[in-house]
């Protein structure tokens, strides 16, 4: 592997990135707009969004709730601001030069949520009540208030999104995979970030505390972002700096309840005591000067888990650095380490002793292992820049690079060379222009480049270290008069080995219809598609399972249809929730699956040619008592089928619910959370020819309680994760978390 190409190659990125951010032309004088927003009770506001309409200008409500837009040419100006919950106000206002013009807001609660979220996983900042795509947000008082520590655990509370293990499984699109390829594109402010790998979602990648909010697109999107969205997206927005420096600490500490049956506990003696958990984070932001700002994260985290040999410790440190480089132009730059050191328990020794990792003797010298040692260490680095050529105009151009470096430990826990584990760079790169070419019709083009370079002692030596990919991509949006069309099309070229490529022409087409005020019915249909990864084609291993390569593995290709409405019923002129149902139909061929090869006793990734799934899903939410209290309920129907076989594709549950109620009554804040599912219809009995007792399964019935006080800028809060004590497996031969309780408390200073 030629890493000093790799960093040259990335080094000229920059090099562009810096030339164009350079254009910097100086303009007339400008002025600044600043203020504060509350509550009609007088509180203030933190993270209220507040925005020059029709332009890049903004920030975002600090502690206090005062706000800041510095550097605003001349001119007159619609201001907005807005919360998730309240109902958003808009005034006029005229920028003079050197002088900074004070807007107060006091926004009023709504009935329901804000129909003024904007989603940008299409591409184009878009009302979230207006895409014609299933979107589900997760916004950032979402992830505070459960105090969510990864993304995967956030994502478990999002209807129509099934968690096994911590594989992500929209609607059926993904099954169990062992942890390699993943069928779900993971975007951080609109980049896509995969492993270079194996293709896995690094959940630990963004500190959950500097999320502005997640958007879960379910549905093929390989015409917007490639190969890796196949069975849907999760984009991840992160906040920018806020007009006033604060800082932000938060602790929690908790444990792990013992295990409840005598039988697990005679196995494992440390299965007698409580386990602990915790973790802190520090977060500061500050504007540096009147054109640029960063905020910086450190985590610390450790789980000693309620399982036997799977603990882990992790420190993360991340940062985003803003740089207004012009009135129409700013630089973004996201860079970031993550080290965790982990014992990672990888399938039980059985139902009867379900707390303890089993072993395989597959007629080696030592056998193979459920649990594994690793020190892992993230780097990203990810530069954007944005530049408003005219107000029709909008050109973004982006870079990144995502390092993985994994080194096994030794018995005396030290980590071995990196020759023996993995080491892997993925860097690419994109240009966007976005064109208003006239009210209503918005033009979208764009190119982009991608490649990684993997060394791993899991590959043979015949394997390529790379594969590279480019793609050229457009998407054409015309609203006429309640209708909104839209059609997009990408071109994807991946080269798999030396000599040889595959493409993909991905396309797209949805439409919106406008029944008056209240109510819009979306239909859509698109295909996606994704290249298999290099580990999943040339993996050559038996540490965990015995595996053996498929180099002539082919991609996978889908078609999917969706009709869906969204609206919000009335009663006598007021809202009373909003409501969001979808019926789609996924078509699947050449889906990539481990299955066992009898020949070899080993199990290798092979493609099953045809498959279906189909269903519905019912997404409602309200928020009554004048904003007091919030619900949210979500139910999928999955019909998932292998249509060779005519039997039920392998892990996929038939029925999904979620449902949570959070009340707020004076300093008091409180939230019940419930998440149901099914027991798959089908296990894959192939893993149970190694593992005992893997082709068990079991339905999920998981109730989280939390109940805390903010007072005088801190907030205390005890959460209860499935305080019912049910035991369930989370996938084939692992046992899913007991009851745990935390105690969290944070404050911003």
């Amino acid at each position: 592997m030629n890493v000093l190409k790799t960093w040259w190659r990335f080094a000229a990125c920059l090099c562009v990135l810096r030339v164009l951010a350079g254009t910097n032309v100086a303009g007339a004088q400008d002025g600044a707009v600043a203020g504060r927003v509350t509550s009609t009770t007088g509180d203030p506001m933190p993270g209220a969004n507040i925005v020059l309409l029709d332009t890049t200008y903004g920030d975002a409500a600090s502690a206090d709730g005062t706000y800041r837009i510095g550097t605003v040419p001349v001119g007159s100006y619609r201001i907005q601001a807005s919360s998730v919950g309240f109902e958003a106000k808009i005034r006029q206002i005229d920028v003079v030069a050197n002088e900074t013009v004070h807007i107060d807001f006091v926004l009023e609660p709504i009935a329901v949520e804000s129909r003024e979220i904007v989603v940008t996983t299409t591409r184009r900042d878009v009302d979230a009540g207006n895409t014609a795509a299933s979107i589900s947000v997760l916004t950032a008082d979402d992830l505070a208030v459960r105090n969510i520590l990864a993304l995967d655990d956030a994502l478990r509370y999002v209807p129509g999104v099934q968690l096994t293990g911590n594989e992500v499984n929209i609607r059926g699109a993904s099954g169990f995979s062992y942890n390699t390829g993943s069928r779900v594109l993971l975007l951080v402010d609109g980049m896509p970030m995969l492993s270079p790998d194996a293709e896995r979602i690094p959940f630990d990648l963004i500190p959950v505390h500097q999320i502005e909010r997640v958007e879960v697109f379910k549905g093929p999107g390989s015409a917007l972002y490639g190969g890796g969205a196949l069975g849907g997206i999760i984009h991840v927005i992160t906040k920018t700096y806020p007009a006033k420096p604060e800082t932000f600490v938060e602790a929690y500490g908790g444990a792990y309840q013992p295990a409840r049956h005598a039988i697990w506990r005679r196995q494992w003696k440390g299965a007698k005591n409580p386990r602990p958990l915790g973790g802190v984070a520090i977060n500061h932001a500050r504007p540096l000067s009147p054109n640029t700002g960063l905020w910086t994260n450190l985590t610390y985290r450790y789980d000693a888990s309620h399982l036997n040999m799977n603990s882990s410790r992790s420190l993360q440190g991340f940062s985003k650095f803003t740089w207004r480089t012009s009135p129409d132009s700013h630089v973004n730059i996201l860079a970031g380490v993550n080290r965790k050191t982990s014992n990672t328990f990888i399938y039980w020794n059985g139902a009867r002793d379900a707390l303890n990792p089993g072993s395989i003797n597959i007629g080696g010298p030592s056998g193979s292992s459920g649990t594994s040692d690793n020190r892992t260490q993230h780097v990203s680095l990810l530069p954007a820049y944005t530049n408003a050529l005219s107000t029709s105009t909008l050109l973004q151009a982006k870079v990144r690079l995502f390092g993985i470096f994994i080194q096994p430990l030794d018995d005396e826990k030290k980590p071995k060379p990196l020759s023996k584990g993995t080491i892997g760079f993925r860097y690419g790169g994109e240009v966007q222009l976005d064109y208003e070419g006239a009210p209503g019709r918005y033009i979208i083009a764009g190119v982009s480049g991608d490649a990684n370079l993997t060394n791993s002692s899991f590959i043979g030596d015949d394997a390529p270290r790379s594969q590279p990919e480019v793609a050229a991509f457009t998407q054409w949006e015309e609203e006429i008069g309640e209708v909104k069309i839209t059609g997009g099309l990408r071109f994807d070229m991946y080269r798999v080995r030396q000599g040889e490529t595959l493409s993909k022409i991905s396309p797209r087409t949805s439409a919106t219809i406008g029944m008056g005020p209240s109510w819009t019915v979306r239909l859509a249909y698109g295909e996606g598609f994704r290249a298999p990864s290099v580990l999943e084609r040339f993996i050559e291993s038996s540490d965990y399972l015995p595996i053996v390569s498929n180099p002539d593995l082919k991609p996978e290709t889908s078609r999917s249809y969706e009709i869906g409405i969204r609206g919000r019923p009335s009663f006598g002129g007021a809202p009373l929730f909003t409501i969001d149902a979808a019926l789609f139909l996924s078509q699947y061929r050449e889906l990539v699956e481990p299955k066992f090869a009898p020949k070899e006793r080993s199990f290798r990734f092979t493609n099953f040619t045809r498959a279906r799934i189909r269903g519905g899903e019912l997404e409602l939410r309200a928020r009554i008592l004048r904003g007091r209290t919030s619900l949210h309920t979500g139910y999928t129907y999955l019909d998932a089928e292998d249509l060779e076989t005519e039997e039920s594709l392998a892990f996929r549950s038939t029925h999904l619910f979620k449902a949570g109620v959070a009340l707020t009554v004076g300093p008091l804040e409180s939230g019940v959370d419930l998440r149901l599912a099914s027991a798959p219809e089908k296990v894959d009995s192939d893993f149970a020819r190694f593992v005992r007792d893997a082709e068990l399964s079991s339905p999920v019935q998981v109730v989280d309680v939390r109940i805390g006080s903010y007072w005088r800028g801190v907030r205390v809060t005890l959460h209860i994760r499935n305080a019912l004590n049910y035991h369930y497996l989370s996938r084939p031969a692992l046992l899913g978390s007991p009851r745990h309780a935390l105690l969290q408390i944070s404050t911003r200073i």
